[in-house]
């Protein structure tokens, strides 16, 4: 019996262990936390540090008050973690009294969301010019259309407004005017870019500041809300070649390099020119076509210089057409991420460090441990002995093996008139809903044999951290026991 006990107890430190995992995280947030002293007082983060995530630099961040609790926001938030925020964030509270960061498994693990309270524009220019040929002009319009999904997979209510320009020559140049992002204007800004034809000639200066001028007179008449702010002005343009079309009376016609006046035009547009209160940034892609010289290094100096970003103005010189959906991905993730907030909650009335860590991918996210107890009957099939009750209670536990099933195993102490004992060893299929099944083949015995014999036990983890069990078990004794667990740590498992 001292065996059995010594395990439930080995297996219950290991348990504690895990708790001081946040000491270990490599992607964390962490602050102080003060409640309003005063009614109408916002609650307070302060002392805020971070690692392998930021936003916004502020030395204090102001929660309010919502259903879900107090609710602190970080604003432009991104991560070097290889998931993201997809998994969310765990909140853990400092234990002053053990030292260490303990998980709070009750509180809504924070997430991170497209800003609601952002409006901004993007002005897709893409080059329509017969150089690019007919296969590789598929997969430019197939690029454009990622982009778009990319974004409304985040922001689908409008609050991202899209327009799109196609241009060969300065006649031919057509305007999809800028509209807000939704399911239904998906379908009207597609069909635009199917309707694209082929052409000579390449007006790409005239193009951009044609979208420039469309995006200046929507948002002149955009009207943003109270609870919003317009956030930015954004231009991806396309091209395969040098512009050789674009002209206008009053700074005249465009030409190689970055000296001639349209050049400079366009650039100092986008370098000093605000539109709605906010800034332009330019993100250029550009293959060299037929018409460009693969030794001429003048093609791409002169593009780059018309990126200005904040991805350190990035430029994207791509081989051929297979790089460039990648590279409209690359960039509506990068401006996704810009745009992101993270939301976290808070129980209201603490006080003290909080932290929120990004756990995804680690053992102590995926680790599960639940405490249950159990009731139900032990029959004698011979008549050796009475039926009677059978009263148990166990601690489960699983370690990840991959991302949907987890192993680990079943300890039990139960009495039927004499102390007894169950191990499992157990596997833990989890579901995208936070769910799970837990199944396990055992052995029940007890110190005089009376109902030893193999143990079959199944789980049921609710999207909760309640879960349910029914234990049968087969031997000199038949028990058959049903019992409710509840999750300890490992509330949502990755």
């Amino acid at each position: 019996m001292k065996k059995h006990l010594t395990l439930l107890a080995a297996a219950m430190l290991l348990s504690l262990s895990v708790f001081a995992q946040a000491d270990k995280a490599k992607f964390y947030i962490e602050g102080q936390l003060a409640t309003p002293t005063k009614s109408g007082e916002p609650w307070k983060l302060y002392n805020i540090r971070s690692q392998g995530i930021s936003f916004t630099d502020n030395d204090t961040i102001y929660g309010h008050d919502t259903d879900r609790g107090v609710q602190l926001v970080f604003d432009h938030a991104a991560t070097t973690h290889p998931q993201g925020f997809g998994c969310g964030m765990k909140f853990y509270r400092w234990h002053n009294n053990s030292g260490r960061w303990q998980v709070d498994s009750e509180v809504e693990d924070a997430q991170a969301a497209f800003s609601q309270q952002k409006v901004m524009s993007i002005m897709l220019v893409l080059d329509c010019s017969s150089s690019i040929g007919k296969a590789d002009f598929v997969k430019l319009k197939n690029a454009a259309k990622q982009f778009i999904d990319v974004i409304i997979d985040k922001s689908s209510d409008g609050n991202v407004h899209i327009g799109i320009v196609g241009f060969n020559s300065m006649r031919n140049t057509r305007t999809f005017d800028l509209r807000p992002l939704t399911k239904e204007s998906r379908k009207d800004m597609f069909q635009f870019i199917d309707t694209l034809q082929l052409n000579n000639r390449t007006a790409f200066y005239y193009a951009i500041n044609k979208g420039l001028d469309n995006i200046k007179s929507y948002v002149a008449k955009l009207k943003v809300g109270k609870d919003k702010k317009y956030d930015g002005n954004y231009v991806i343009a396309f091209t395969d070649g040098y512009d050789n079309d674009s002209f206008d009376p009053k700074i005249g016609k465009a030409a190689e390099g970055t000296e001639h006046r349209y050049f400079q035009h366009v650039n100092q547009r986008i370098l000093k020119e605000k539109i709605g209160g906010a800034p332009i940034e330019s993100y250029v892609l550009a293959i060299r076509g037929n018409d460009v010289d693969r030794n001429n290094t003048e093609f791409e100096r002169v593009l780059s210089s018309l990126s200005h970003n904040a991805s350190g103005d990035k430029f994207y010189s791509l081989q051929n057409f297979d790089k460039l959906q990648a590279a409209f991905e690359e960039i509506g993730t990068n401006l996704i991420n810009k745009w992101q907030s993270i939301y976290c909650y808070i129980p209201r009335g603490y006080d003290g460090r909080v932290r929120w860590t990004i756990e995804c991918g680690d053992v102590a996210r995926k680790f599960f441990m639940g405490a249950n107890a159990s009731v139900g009957k032990l029959t004698y099939p011979n008549k050796e002995r009475p039926n009677c009750a059978m009263l148990g209670i166990g601690l489960d536990m699983t370690f990840p093996v991959t991302d949907l099933i987890s192993v680990g195993g079943y300890v039990e102490l139960n009495t039927s008139g004499e102390v007894g004992f169950a191990f499992t060893p157990s596997v833990m299929f989890s579901f995208p809903n936070n769910s799970a099944i837990l199944l396990g083949l055992g052995y029940r015995g007890t110190d005089q044999f009376h109902s030893n014999g193999f143990l079959m036990r199944a789980a049921y983890k609710l999207t909760n951290p309640w879960y349910i069990t029914v234990t049968y078990s087969v031997g000199r004794g038949n028990t058959f026991m049903l019992g409710a667990g509840y999750t300890i740590f490992g509330r949502k498992i990755d």
